[in-house]
Order: structure tokens, then sequence, then C-alpha cells
């Protein structure tokens, strides 16, 4: 069966172990190529990775008839112009999130991929995790009855201006600081627990007026299948906080997003905890769900929609907006 030959474009931070070893581990896969415009760290990572070929021109990757698929691990701002030149070459592509800086830009990708019948996955990772898997095993089973509402609290302080991280709280290179880096994965994790979306509004500030992005977001979502709850972000508070409660007619859920906590289970039969060992490539069943996917063996969702519904919800809290969908 046919090896997918994956290359990078971008191998900066989260590929050195969240997700670029995962391509050179997984049956099936192969990372035959990698690009950065810095050429001494592009080299550096080659090296070290022991990737085969690597350039600072993405068209040579692009134009390559042995490279199968792109993995672009770039700053949001550039995830669009990769992702349309990608598809212009009958690349599939594997996009970071969040899948753009914009819900036009997402909308573009999209249709471009689409017209040119390419695969568009975006990293919305934790869908892939035994944690949450187990978590819509436990909803869809009925262990908490019949699901009513959701509340999540996230609370961290604010963050130090990392030099090599800045990018994060550009607002044209990031789109929306750390709702959109750090919120977009709670977002996500919703719709992949409870479904199509009714509705969402959501109310944003810059508290700190340290950074040009927000700081502070507080969110409603209202699901077709009639579960609704809140969401409320603080990127300037005291110490962290990461909690997701879910409540049922029987029983609640309560877990973490961001970390690897044990999932709590209140029901009718007393109290349960799940635990799950730490991954050492937190994308890899993700990537392992690509790449089975792109040879045929899985048939996960290849339009990039659920990326541009995550991306539709965050722009509404940017924005002190709603979104309403028919």
């Amino acid at each position: 069966m046919k090896t997918i030959n994956f290359a990078i474009i971008g191998c900066g931070d989260v590929t050195e172990k969240k997700s670029g070893p995962a391509f050179q581990k997984l049956e099936g896969s192969h990372l035959a190529a990698v690009m950065r415009r810095d050429e001494e760290k592009l080299k550096d990572y080659a090296r070290r990775h022991q990737v085969p070929k690597y350039t600072t021109d993405y068209l040579e990757i692009l134009r390559d008839p042995s490279i199968d698929a792109v993995y672009i691990a770039t700053p949001p701002q550039c995830h669009h112009f990769y992702t349309l030149e990608a598809a212009k070459y009958g690349k599939a592509v594997y996009v970071e999130k969040p899948m753009a800086t914009t819900v036009e830009q997402c909308k573009e990708m999209v249709e471009a991929c689409r017209k040119r019948q390419v695969p568009l996955f975006v990293a919305y990772y934790r869908r892939g995790q035994e944690k949450f898997r187990k978590v819509k095993e436990l909803l869809e089973s009925g262990a908490i009855g019949k699901v009513r509402s959701f509340s999540h609290l996230y609370v961290s302080p604010e963050p130090k201006l990392d030099p090599n991280r800045a990018w994060l709280l550009d607002k044209e290179v990031a789109g929306g600081g750390l709702l959109f880096d750090v919120g977009s994965h709670m977002i996500d994790i919703l719709l992949f627990l409870f479904g199509e979306v009714d509705r969402a509004h959501g109310l944003s500030t810059n508290q700190g007026q340290v950074f040009e992005v927000n700081d502070v977001t507080s969110g409603m979502i209202r699901f077709r299948n009639g579960v609704q709850g809140t969401l409320q972000l603080s990127f300037n508070g005291g110490g962290h906080q990461d909690e997701l409660r879910i409540v049922g007619s029987t029983g609640s859920l309560s877990l973490s997003i961001l970390s690897n906590d044990p999932v709590r289970l209140e029901g009718e039969e007393g109290v349960r905890e799940f635990a799950f060992d730490p991954l050492e490539h937190v994308q890899m069943p993700y990537i392992k769900r690509v790449v089975d996917t792109l040879r045929g063996l899985d048939d996960y969702d290849t339009s990039g929609a659920y990326g541009l519904k995550t991306q539709e919800i965050l722009e509404a809290f940017e924005e002190s907006s709603a979104v309403i969908y028919n």
C-alpha cells in the first residue's frame, strides 16, 4: 500500500515534538522534505530530524511530484496563502490551527481545496486523543443521562512577551491572540462533543491594554441538539484554571481541555475517574487518521468544514457579535 510522502512548510517549535516526529513514526507516512525561510535554522532542523530534502523555496516542494501532502505549520497569517498554493499543485493539506486569521480566508481555503478535489485537514488534534474520544463515548452512552448544558472556565496569567513567539500577540499575524491560539481548541472540542451549532455570541475586551489583542472573552453557544452553555476565558488572571463541566439529567462530567488530568464522572452509580497516559507526540493519534484517510484506510472529514465552523465562532467572540445558523 502507498506510503504518503509529507513535506512541512514552516518547521518551527510546534513541529519539534508535538507533530513533526509523527510523520516519521507512523506506518504509511514519510517525512520527505521541510521548508523554512531561515536557512540556518532549516539546515539544523533537517539534520536533527534526518529529513532528506530541505529548501527555503516552497515552490520547490509543491512542484515535486513525489510529495503527496504538505503540513503547513507557519504562523496563522500564512495559512491561507500556502493552502491555496498547495491546492493549485494538487497537494493534500494538513494546516495548523487556527485555520487562518479570518473567516473569509477559511472559506477561500475550503473552496480552493474543493475545486481541486484536494483533501483539507485542520490540526484540531485533540479530537484524535483517547481522552476526548472517551468523553464523547460516555456522553453518547448516556452515562450522565440526557446532556443539558456545559460551562467552561479557563484562566491563565497575563502573558509575558517571548521574542521567539511574539507573533502570537500580534493581531495581524495571529488573528486574535490567545483566544485564537488556545480558545480555538476549546471551541473545537465542544463542536466535536455536541455537534452542529444553532447560534453563538460573545463579548471580548482588552482589559489589560498591554497588547493589541483582547485578553478576556465571555461566550455562549447553543447546539441544535438543545445543549447550551458558556465559556469564560481570562488570559490575564491569577493562577491557572481549566475546567469543562458537562451537566446531564442524571449526572455530570468534569475535565480539563488543555491538561491531561483525569476525567471525573459523577453519576447514579457514584463517582468514577478515567486517567490517560501522557502522549509523547500530542498530534500523533490525529495525524494517524489523516495518514490512514489519505491511504484509503479511514474516512475522516477532508472538507476542512469543521475548521471553518470554529473560525466563525472565534470571530464572533472576538468581535463581540453573533453567528446564527439556519
